[in-house]
């Protein structure tokens, strides 16, 4: 009892640091450690393994996607500021107020075209990001419902009543 007690102890000290990776392995470790009547550990830690692999995948995707979305933002910010300097370049070279009012209404319309595009492709980041994400996870599901009977050592073939 005292090593379940350190396993423990260990285990909690692992998710306080944050370190998912290592406080996952670790209560898997703990798992595969009990001995529990009709319940197949080694079925269970392997599945629950798997489990951990396809959220970390999902995870990681998601984290790319994130990291995509910073990319675009910089690149946005980086558009934004050439075009605004353009805009004051044409602006500061407009003579009369009815160039200047043309001139300023192009570059309105130009720059909402340009907020519909930039949304657009920030929306297409998102989506793919999120699809890729939900995919590892939806994939994973089917999979550990069929491991249950492994892990609850069912017989196999058609259920008696």
């Amino acid at each position: 009892m005292a090593d379940l007690s350190q396993q423990l102890s260990d285990w909690s000290k692992a998710v306080a640091s944050m370190d998912v990776t290592k406080s996952s392995e670790q209560l898997l470790d703990i798992m595969a450690g009990l001995k529990v009547p009709g319940v197949n550990m080694d079925a269970l830690v392997a599945s629950q393994r798997d489990n951990l692999e396809a959220l970390n995948a999902a995870n990681q995707v998601a984290l790319e996607g994130m990291k995509a979305v910073g990319v675009w933002q910089a690149k946005l910010l980086h558009e934004t500021m050439r075009e605004l300097s353009t805009a004051i370049g044409q602006l500061s070279q407009s003579g009369s107020p009815q160039q200047l009012l043309a001139t300023e209404s192009e570059l309105a319309k130009k720059a909402f075209a340009t907020a519909v595009r930039q949304m657009q492709e920030l929306t297409q980041i998102v989506i793919q990001a999120n699809q890729q994400a939900s995919a590892a996870i939806a994939k994973r599901i089917p999979e550990s419902l069929s491991e249950i009977k492994d892990v609850l050592k069912l017989p196999e073939g058609p259920a008696k009543l």
